[in-house]
């Protein structure tokens, strides 16, 4: 027995199998299972202390309290650590796209005598935890007097992008026809042009897929931003929703509600870019 979801005028009706529906089915349950979670806290955050109190389960208040958000804003500097975020992913993220793409390209393309070596120091740095380089990594920072700056957050994404962004990028470069590259040195064209206008154009869904990963790093990061900031106002929103625990204490409303406005950059960038994302992955994914 199979089912007949819509028609097209060239491929006729498309059939879909018991076992398909069945699939479609798990994943829509788990899915909604994952969504729950996000769903109760945004309409936790419309509700009034005594309706999160009485501990039931409706998704959503009769009466939503958007001056929840209002409250949070008017107790906390939500918006200066939220401009503090945004300026320090979006600075990190830049700089990680492209030198992250300069490496690959040297690794992918160029392939100088030793690149395979370097390349698997490069992933072997992925196994070194972040927790052995503090202490070093914070001496230096402290003897260049750049502590409680932006600086120590962003600088070093500039200076090579990471092994994990560099991986992706190199397995997605490594199916690109080496033809065009081939041709464009003919013409006399430098590895610089090449790389402009040849290679990151082609690299476009790999180049958003380590865009959006490294933003979404970065803007949940908070040892990092614990560790460097020690002023208040120039703290990220991870590490200033930390001390709502604190400062809002038992009420719940506004800790979900601060919760959700952090929430929100992350689902708009990811809704707009799920297809970017899903291609990327899928094609770099299979490279070798």
């Amino acid at each position: 027995m199979t089912t007949r979801l819509g028609a097209d005028s060239r491929r006729g009706p498309q059939i879909i199998s018991p076992g398909r529906l069945a699939l479609y089915g798990t994943l829509t349950l788990f899915a909604a299972l994952f969504v729950l979670p996000f769903v109760w806290q945004l309409g936790g955050s419309l509700k009034t202390p005594a309706e999160l109190a009485t501990g039931s389960f409706n998704l959503f208040p009769a009466d939503p309290q958007w001056g929840n958000y209002a409250e949070v804003f008017r107790r906390a500097p939500i918006a200066t650590w939220f401009a503090n975020s945004v300026v320090i992913a979006v600075l990190g993220t830049l700089g990680a796209t492209l030198t992250s793409a300069f490496c690959a390209y040297g690794f992918a393309v160029l392939r100088a005598r030793g690149s395979r070596l370097a390349f698997g120091m490069v992933l072997l740095t992925i196994l070194v935890p972040y927790q052995v380089l503090i202490i070093p990594e914070y001496i230096v920072w402290a003897k260049l007097g750049l502590t409680n700056t932006p600086i120590p957050l962003v600088l070093p994404w500039f200076l090579g992008g990471g092994a994990f962004n560099i991986f992706l990028l190199r397995q997605f470069m490594l199916g690109l026809p080496r033809d065009m590259v081939d041709a464009a040195r003919v013409d006399g064209a430098g590895e610089l042009q090449i790389f402009r206008r040849i290679i990151l154009p082609m690299c476009a869904p790999a180049l958003a897929v380590v865009a959006v990963f490294h933003f979404i790093f970065m803007w949940n990061d908070f040892l990092r931003p614990l560790l460097y900031l020690q002023d208040p106002s120039a703290t990220t929103l991870p590490v200033g929703l930390a001390g709502f625990v604190t400062r809002f204490a038992r009420q719940w409303h506004l800790l979900l509600a601060g919760s959700a406005i952090a929430l929100a950059p992350l689902v708009i960038i990811f809704a707009l870019a799920q297809r970017v994302i899903a291609r990327g992955i899928s094609v770099a994914g299979v490279r070798k």
